[in-house]
């Protein structure tokens, strides 16, 4: 059987991640890399611990337990990362999150999904039954959301610095410098 398309295309997304999150943090001044742009609000490095750590301790173990025959899965600790990586730096840090998520690119292959494995299901500790498909989208969407997190973090680190130009970026005019 032919692989699901919404795999393949979940595998393209997650196969480009590692390197956007690169270009963006190659780009950043050593500074915006530790910077908050809110009190409690993630620095670059904390961003970046949290997607390294979930190659090891969320969506690989998921995908495994859902495959194994269901269950119920173990939770997430969103700010794991941030022990495991702590002392890390910004570089070091895109270099594990890609090596982790090539393995588990590499992994998922192995795997050879197809539309009957889409349905299959594990339970989530806060949100009950989920799909296969379900996991997988969210894997994608999850990448996403932190590019434009480290995205929106580094523009404001600029940002403060932009004068009277700040009304030309909505990304600004709706924040508010701590």
């Amino acid at each position: 059987m032919a692989r699901h398309h919404l795999v393949a295309s979940v595998r393209r997304s997650l196969a480009q991640a590692p390197r956007i999150v690169e270009g963006l943090i190659a780009a950043a001044p050593a500074d915006a890399l530790e910077w908050r742009e809110a009190p409690g609000a993630w620095t670059p490095i904390e961003v970046l611990a949290h997607i390294a750590d979930g190659e090891i301790t969320d969506w690989m173990p998921r995908i495994e337990r859902i495959l194994a025959g269901g269950g119920r899965f173990t939770p997430y600790d969103r700010e794991g990362g941030f022990v495991r990586y702590r002392g890390w730096s910004a570089e070091a840090l895109v270099g594990e999150f890609g090596q982790r998520r090539r393995a588990n690119l590499d992994k998922l292959d192995r795997f050879e999904l197809t539309a009957p494995h889409l349905r299959l299901t594990g339970e989530h500790p806060e949100f009950g039954t989920v799909t296969l498909e379900q996991l997988l989208a969210t894997w994608a969407a999850h990448d996403m959301a932190h590019v434009v997190q480290l995205s929106r973090i580094l523009t404001r680190a600029f940002g403060r610095h932009v004068g009277p130009w700040r009304k030309y970026f909505s990304v600004l005019e709706q924040w508010e410098p701590a």
